[in-house]
């Protein structure tokens, strides 16, 4: 990457952009302040719109040892990844009823818990704040003043082993419990520093009640103490003021998460087992595992929010069981896999992790900010839309096929990273909504069907079918791209319970398969219908110049879609 002019974009401006990534995934809005001593972002509420805002304050001048940069990356990996604050100040509170210097001793070891989680989700985001972020603690940790802190204090071993000086207190106790509690924490949901605290809290108790026993045993031995005396006392007392902290977070109250309680798994905290914590932790790992993608979904088709048409309607369907030609999908993905060419890395709309210098730049340009994943995946894609025909004349044979024919081409190439496949089911009814039902994995096959609980979906609006798969495909990472629309009926479509007359619906299907033709020129048309009924079907004349057949039954079109689809990903791999 081109080494950024300063002068057209200064670094005010570059951390203004870098925050513009975060407003448009949390539907915030951030203004960043260089001023005060300490780096920290505080919440101000929901403004109009349902927007968040939020203050980040950036040291003025910067925290030795920080860069201003990789402070304000900090703070923003808060706002992005939802920092539970307020949940964890209702458990401490409420829950645990903890004051004084106990809950400030709590308090700051889910800070720093909850600072290791954020940075890791950062850095998975985009592997270069990780760099920053380990140089950063290295840093911090040559400054940590060793000598003059009290090591065995739950807090200064967790923030001595997050600076990466752990050899310097590995022989103190509960070391190891410290160390993998900062271990297990990494790339947990938002809740995830909780749940550590949560099993981190017996450790912090022992050594509380310790500290507290010689605090007692010094008072009594002293009700009057010399100044010597107060020095020796102040030794033990759990003030965190002075504990290196890489970003000093007590004056953040919120993150703006929208529930401030603690999550149902701990409602109860003190009730759990020791099965109960594990299970708890690998639920939260499990559940962070998805939240960057997650978060590129909320920056996918440059973060605007696209309002459905007023008469189209996801629905749900009625569940069938799947079936899948098991022959037919080991045979073809055993040719897929002794394809697969070398792996590469690229910009693109998909891939591994956001390249948020990418998106940055997409917000500089006004343009194609959805283009900044970076792609580690095979240089090459197939991305493929079946569009299957959900109305009531496909019930029976013809949907059951297409059912086992969705399943068996995802089966097909469950293993092979760069294809994707999705589908969808659609039908209209008298009052012209469109009843459209997404399949983008295997879970959702079983939806392949008629019926559905939200009414019945009869007629065969293909200006919508076209329309909808188009978008889809818009979203799905392939090079290569393809819409392949399975129907057994004639274009029809309603308008507030009239039928819309034939030669005015085509000339709307005409004007969406113009649309879908500008995100690929591979569109497939298949027509099931015997050869009389197909002569007279104006489909043909909307797909001329596309690929369009004719099959007889819902078996011969199954197999000249997984004809067509083997032929893509074949030419895609070799």
């Amino acid at each position: 990457m081109t080494k950024r002019n300063i002068d057209l974009l200064s670094n005010r401006d570059m951390f203004v952009k870098y925050a513009n990534v975060v407003e448009v995934a949390r539907n915030a809005k951030i203004d960043i302040k260089h001023y005060g001593s300490t780096n920290c972002v505080m919440y101000d509420g929901i403004g109009k719109d349902n927007i968040h805002n939020f203050r980040i304050l950036s040291a003025t001048p910067n925290v030795k040892g920080i860069e201003k940069f990789v402070g304000i990356i900090h703070e923003l990996a808060h706002i992005l990844f939802q920092s539970p604050f307020k949940a964890t100040i209702n458990l401490l509170q409420n829950n645990w009823e903890l004051e004084g210097e106990k809950y400030k001793l709590f308090f700051n070891a889910f800070n720093v818990l909850e600072d290791q989680r954020i940075e890791s989700q950062m850095g998975k985001m985009y592997l270069k704040h990780a760099s920053r972020f380990d140089k950063t603690t290295k840093k911090l940790g040559t400054l940590m003043d060793m000598k003059n802190i009290m090591l065995d204090n739950p807090v200064n071993m967790l923030l001595t082993i997050r600076f990466q000086r752990g050899d310097d207190i590995k022989k103190l106790k509960n070391y190891k419990v410290y160390k993998k509690a900062l271990q297990d924490v990494v790339l947990t949901d938002k809740y995830g520093g909780l749940r550590v605290l949560v099993m981190l809290k017996p450790y912090i108790d022992e050594w509380f009640d310790k500290k507290n026993e010689e605090l007692q045993k010094l008072e009594n031995k002293s009700p009057t103490r010399t100044e010597s005396e107060d020095a020796e006392l102040g030794k033990h007392i759990m003030d965190m003021d002075n504990t290196n902290e890489l970003f000093n977070d007590n004056k953040r109250e919120s993150s703006g998460e929208v529930n401030q309680d603690p999550p149902d798994d701990l409602k109860e905290p003190d009730k759990l087992t020791n099965d109960d914590l594990d299970n708890m932790l690998n639920d939260s790992k499990e559940m962070g595992k998805n939240t960057v993608n997650d978060i590129f979904e909320s920056l996918r088709d440059d973060g605007e929010f696209k309002k459905l048409p007023k008469n189209l309607k996801i629905i749900s369907r009625n569940t069938s069981n799947v079936t899948i030609d098991q022959k037919l999908a080991k045979g073809m993905s055993k040719v897929f896999r002794n394809l697969m060419m070398r792996h590469g890395e690229f910009i693109d709309n998909d891939g591994d992790e956001v390249d948020v210098d990418s998106y940055v730049e997409g917000l500089i340009r006004g343009n194609n900010m959805g283009k900044c994943r970076i792609n580690k995946k095979l240089i090459h894609g197939v991305s493929i839309v079946v569009s299957i025909d959900g109305s009531s004349s496909m019930e029976g044979n013809p949907i059951n096929t297409a059912r086992k024919l969705v399943a068996t081409m995802f089966e097909s190439v469950k293993n092979i990273n760069n294809v994707d496949i999705r589908a969808n089911v659609w039908g209209g009814n008298g009052n012209g909504v469109v009843g459209i039902t997404e399949i983008n994995n295997a879970d959702d096959i079983n939806q392949i069907n008629i019926s559905s609980p939200d009414g019945t979906f009869f007629s065969t609006p293909i200006h919508m079918a076209l329309e909808y798969s188009s978008t889809m495909l818009k979203q799905m990472k392939g090079s290569k791209k393809m819409i392949i629309i399975i129907t057994d009926g004639i274009p029809n479509h309603f308008n507030g319970g009239y039928h819309i007359a034939l030669g005015t619906y085509m000339k709307s299907c005409k004007k969406s398969l113009v649309k879908a033709l500008t995100v690929t020129p591979n569109i497939m048309c298949i027509v099931v219908q015997s050869n009389l009924r197909f002569k007279y079907n104006p489909v043909k004349y909307l797909f001329k110049g596309t690929k369009i057949m004719n099959v007889e039954n819902m078996n011969k079109a199954s197999e000249r879609v997984i004809k067509r689809f083997r032929q893509m990903v074949m030419k895609s791999l070799a």
